[in-house]
Parts: structure tokens; C-alpha cells; sequence
């Protein structure tokens, strides 16, 4: 198994939008399961976060993406995505700068447990993804996975009451603390940080969170930086319907 890059985590933005707004579900049913995030335990709140969408689905994403380093250096592309997804898998084709095309699955098993495979392109052509900057589980945001250690007290972050809960990488002694939207679950910030240390060796933040048609929520531009360096994802366009949708 390979694990993902940071440049195209917008993937796992939509995905996690999903599954916490049910594919044409109800405005009345959505009041009701907000006021409820926000009063559940922090293991349940989680639970629901991780919970993949309930039904069969297609999506695409297209945007573009920029990776400055400390010395004025920058590298530009654009990145197209294509999902198909069931309770149990996401299926992606990833497509940077129209010719290097990498094929993601993602499969769901017990106890909010996932696998992830990267098939990487036979000849790749510069930049590839890893030019953009190289980071463990991004894609499918395998982070929120993390062992759960405590819920800090709540934040707001842009302007949206969030919940705020630290979690541990069950293969390191790093940890992450993730807020998520109090009434909706899906992850506006997040700030990595190596055992003992009490500064974030590297941050995320999501803006411009906007509700689309369907109860679905996407983020219009995505920024993770690090000391030395920042990355830059902007968004024109991303949707998910269920499959027979569209002529899908």
C-alpha cells in the first residue's frame, strides 16, 4: 500500500462532506441531525464523521494547485478527479496536468477501519504528484482514523463553532487536533504535531465552506503549510449525485 499526497486531499473534502450530509436528504431530517452532532459523545460524533455515504455515488472535482517554498520557488498544476463510491469503497481516477492519471481505492472494513492503494502512472512526467510536496494519508484524510485521545474544549473557525478532538497516529506517537463543524462534522482545521513538541510542524485550513444542492457541502479553496513551504488548492468546480444521475 502507498500512501497519498497532500495536493489532492480535495477529493477526501468532498467525500467527507458526504458523509455527513446523506445524498437528497430531507431539509427537516438535516435540522435534526445537526442539533444532534452537536450534543453527541465525542466517540459517536466521530463515528458518524468517519461513517461512509449510504448509497452508490459519482462525483468529479476539478481545480488548481500551487506549492511555494521558502525560496520563491513555486510549482502550478491542475488536477482533475472522477468518483465512484459505495458504503463499502471509493473508487477515484486522479489526473494531473491532463497527462499523469493515478488510480485510488479506498475500502471501508469494521470498526471504522480503511485500507488505501496509490497506482501511479508507468511513466510519469514532471511535475508529478510528489513535486508538490509528499505527506502521509492526506487523500482520504486517513487522519480522522487516528486513535482517539481526548476532545479539547470547543473553537470557532472561520466563524463556525467547531468541536475540537485530538487524536494519535496508532503507528507513531504524532497526533493531530482536528476541528470539526459542531453542526455538520465536516474538518475546517487541522495542525499536525510530532511527540513532545507544542508547536504544529504543519497546518490545514479549509475555506469558503459553501452548501450545494443535494445538502452537500464543499470548500472553495483548501491551504497547508509547513515551515518553509505552502500548498495552495483553489476549486471551480466539484459535485456528487447518486449513480443514475445525469446519465451517470
Amino acid at each position: 500500500m502507498i500512501r497519498l499526497t497532500r495536493i489532492v486531499c480535495a477529493l477526501a473534502v468532498t467525500l467527507l462532506a458526504g458523509r455527513c450530509q446523506c445524498l437528497a436528504q430531507a431539509e427537516p431530517q438535516a435540522k435534526e441531525q445537526q442539533q444532534t452532532m452537536e450534543i453527541l459523545s465525542a466517540e459517536d460524533f466521530l463515528r458518524e464523521v468517519r461513517r461512509p455515504l449510504r448509497t452508490d455515488a459519482w462525483g468529479e472535482i476539478t481545480g488548481s494547485i500551487t506549492h511555494k517554498t521558502g525560496d520563491s520557488t513555486s510549482v502550478k498544476g491542475v488536477i482533475r478527479v472522477r468518483i465512484t463510491f459505495t458504503p463499502e469503497s471509493m473508487h477515484a481516477q486522479v489526473v494531473l496536468n491532463d497527462v499523469n492519471v493515478y488510480g485510488f481505492e479506498q475500502k471501508h472494513g469494521p470498526d471504522d477501519k480503511t485500507s488505501a492503494v496509490l497506482d501511479l502512472p508507468e511513466e510519469e512526467r514532471a511535475p508529478g504528484l510528489f513535486s508538490f510536496g509528499v505527506i502521509p494519508a492526506d487523500l482520504s484524510f486517513a487522519f480522522i482514523y487516528w486513535d482517539f485521545v481526548e476532545e479539547l474544549p470547543r473553537q470557532s473557525s472561520r466563524r463556525r463553532e467547531c468541536r475540537v478532538m485530538k487524536l494519535a497516529d496508532p503507528k507513531s506517537e504524532d497526533t493531530v487536533q482536528v476541528w470539526f463543524s459542531a453542526q455538520h462534522g465536516f474538518p475546517m482545521e487541522a495542525w499536525w504535531y510530532h511527540h513532545g513538541d507544542d508547536k504544529p510542524w504543519r497546518k490545514l485550513e479549509l475555506k469558503g465552506a459553501k452548501k450545494h444542492a443535494n445538502g452537500l457541502w464543499f470548500v472553495k479553496e483548501m491551504r497547508l503549510e509547513g515551515q518553509g513551504w505552502k500548498t495552495l488548492v483553489r476549486f471551480d468546480h466539484a459535485e456528487i449525485n447518486p449513480i443514475g444521475a445525469n446519465g451517470k
